[in-house]
């Protein structure tokens, strides 16, 4: 708007100096000034299907009625295409609707700001939104044209404003003061009530319609002058501020919206792979238990077969059936757990007691692997508040990721050592070493990122599950390793030192698996 002002007091300065007349001006500049009117008119109708409101009806209303008075003053202009103007214009028609054009702007700007703030249930307009933009257009185009024929066919009954081609009366200034004092007003209504970017572009509207009036009103009128021709671009400032609001607030919708779908389209794809990890590590942490069931259902078929049934050997893998199940169905509650409330299913965890019952459970394993197991258990570990089952999968997949390394090498010996300590006086650990081949150091930095694994055939989803439980109990995994010598893993944990476990303890010692 300071740019407006100073533009104006430019025009003022220099005044009414005579230019050379050029009929070809005022429909280039006017054609445009109508072109963009209109297609504000119809992105103001469009927002107005969208957003029902009689504020956005009003303004474009004046939009599309200033629209068809541009049209009209164009082609009746004097020279413009006709030595009189076309429609059977007289001298003082153009004029006269050049006063009405600019009354038009502060008019709709002006029923703009006085209807924005109403609520939106009492803004709307009775029926669809279609018609109500029918119904007011075709007022809008009954006004234009009652307009037009009333300054053709009244011209001269009405007052005089136009002496000659070139010089008007004193009376025009005056004329023209109306749309000056509606424009001010309007500005000074809308400055109150300004609450969004439409309404401040509608402001320099307003600012560049006020200079434009304000100079015929204070420099004069008269035609093919310095002012005549630059009083045109305020004009067509008056006509595209609110274009480009509408334009701005549109791209940036569609930036938004754009930026929107992407995040949708992110999102989809996070729960598509969300769910994949999901499926896969359901797959890879049932595997071992459906192939004990498997294998001891396939011995009781065996043991069945024979003269004389081994009730104890029947009986002891019914026992390995039942254990392995148990587990699947601890799984697969465990990795409910995960995604559920942190919070829900949460008691105190005896991890000696958890240690020895994941052994127990491998024990199978590490005796057909003959793998020794040494355990070293702190008898006066505290209890740790976590899900039982999520904390049983972590050290399940350590020793089970053992025992996978371990079957690898015939030429050493292969032992398993598990201890637990109290590393602080609110935390536990809980070490899980082996003497297998161990891990290179530049794959230790990435062990725990899923889809990254040592073994041919892995998934690479054990040791990301134990990262993400480990995590959600607001503990440490960590791990070192000695290409040639071994890996050691170790869990820690936030104990609860107020509440120690009070299940059953076994004393530190060491236990050789059986081949």
């Amino acid at each position: 708007m300071l740019g407006i002002a100073c533009a104006g007091v430019l025009i003022a300065y220099v005044g009414l100096v005579p230019l050379p007349r050029s009929d070809g001006f005022i429909p280039a500049v006017q054609g445009i000034i109508a072109a963009i009117e209109f297609i504000t008119a119809v992105l103001l109708f469009a927002q107005y299907a969208t957003e029902p409101s009689r504020a956005l009806l009003v303004l474009a209303a004046g939009y599309l009625f200033t629209t068809l008075i541009v049209a009209a003053h164009t082609l009746t202009f004097p020279g413009a295409f006709a030595p009189n103007g076309l429609l059977g214009a007289g001298r003082q028609t153009a004029a006269w609707l050049y006063v009405v054009w600019h009354l038009a702007l502060p008019a709709a700007a002006c029923g703009y700001a006085l209807l924005k703030r109403r609520p939106v249930a009492s803004a709307g307009i009775h029926g669809a939104p279609a018609a109500a933009i029918s119904r007011t257009a075709l007022v809008v185009v009954s006004a234009g044209v009652v307009v037009t024929w009333v300054a053709v066919a009244a011209g001269d009954s009405l007052p005089t404003l136009v002496l000659s081609a070139t010089t008007f009366t004193s009376t025009a200034s005056v004329v023209t003061a109306l749309p000056l004092v509606a424009s001010v007003l309007a500005f000074v209504v809308l400055w109150r009530r300004r609450a969004s970017v439409l309404g401040q572009w509608l402001l320099v509207a307003l600012a560049a319609s006020i200079a434009e009036t304000a100079l015929v009103v204070f420099v004069g009128a008269s035609r093919y002058t310095f002012a005549f021709y630059a009083s045109r671009p305020l004009a067509v400032v008056a006509s595209c501020s609110v274009l480009v609001a509408l334009l701005s607030e549109m791209t940036g919708l569609y930036v938004r919206l754009a930026v929107a779908v992407k995040a949708l389209q992110r999102e989809r794809a996070s729960k598509l792979m969300n769910l994949d990890v999901v499926v896969s590590t359901i797959a890879h942490e049932i595997k071992q238990p459906l192939t004990v069931i498997t294998t001891c259902t396939g011995i009781i078929e065996n043991v069945l077969r024979k003269p004389q049934v081994d009730v104890d050997d029947v009986r002891l893998n019914l026992t390995d059936i039942a254990s392995a199940s148990q587990r699947i169905g601890e799984t697969i509650d465990s990795l409910r757990g995960l995604f559920r409330n942190p919070q829900e299913a949460q008691r105190l965890v005896d991890m000696n007691e958890l240690a020895r019952d994941v052994l127990k459970a491998l024990d199978a394993e590490l005796s057909g692997n003959e793998i020794a197991v040494s355990t070293e258990l702190d008898a006066d570990m505290p209890g740790v508040l976590g899900h039982r089952g999520q904390l049983r999968e972590v050290l399940v997949n350590i020793v089970q990721n053992a025992i996978d390394e371990l079957a690898r090498y015939h030429d050493r010996a292969r032992t398993l050592r598990v201890r637990t300590t109290r590393t602080q006086r609110n935390r536990i650990s809980i070490t899980i070493e082996d003497s297998g081949g161990g891990i290179a150091a530049d794959r230790l930095p990435n062990l725990f990122t899923a889809s990254v694994t040592t073994k041919a055939g892995g998934m690479g989803l054990g040791l990301s599950l134990c990262q993400m439980i480990v995590d959600r109990h607001n503990g440490q995994l960590s791990v070192s390793s000695d290409v040639g010598k071994g890996t050691r893993f170790e869990v820690s944990l936030p104990a609860e030192p107020a509440a120690a476990s009070e299940a059953a303890r076994a004393p530190s010692g060491s236990l050789k698996a059986e081949a």
